[in-house]
């Protein structure tokens, strides 16, 4: 088995796109913020929670038991959609032109972007170096 199709490693290889279109979204914002009538774009978020139950095995189950009468029962995981449609957030200033991008917006999303992808990586490097210690010592 190779160590990259590992399902951690799918979802930091998930993360890490999303990333990368979020900084292009934001540059492309940041390049268009003298076009008229230009609407600022995003991506939706990236939900951890939701991408997982996409990429649980469906055959597996939890199961939950009532011991005493007084408990209550679990949801069996009825109405999950993938992803929830939110309504795009109408923007505070709007240029006379019609242009939608806010700049010091545009900014403070960049350095989220850069803030999470330095994390990313940085679990990407905690996760090789794991693997590497446990292959070094034989693994048990």
């Amino acid at each position: 088995m190779e160590l990259t199709n590992l399902p951690v490693f799918g979802l930091i290889r998930q993360r890490m796109n999303w990333l990368n279109q979020r900084q292009e979204v934001i540059a492309q914002n940041v390049a268009n913020a003298d076009t008229p009538d230009y609407p600022s774009r995003d991506l939706k978020a990236f939900d951890f929670k939701n991408v997982i139950r996409q990429n649980r095995p469906k055959t597996q189950r939890v199961a939950v038991n009532l011991t005493k009468p007084t408990h209550i029962p679990g949801s069996q995981g009825q109405n999950s959609s993938p992803f929830k449609e939110i309504d795009a957030r109408r923007p505070y200033e709007t240029a006379p032109d019609g242009n939608q991008v806010v700049l010091e917006e545009q900014m403070i999303k960049m350095n989220e972007t850069v803030t999470n992808h330095n994390l990313i990586t940085q679990i990407y490097r905690k996760q090789l170096a794991m693997f590497k210690t446990v292959t070094r010592r034989g693994g048990g």
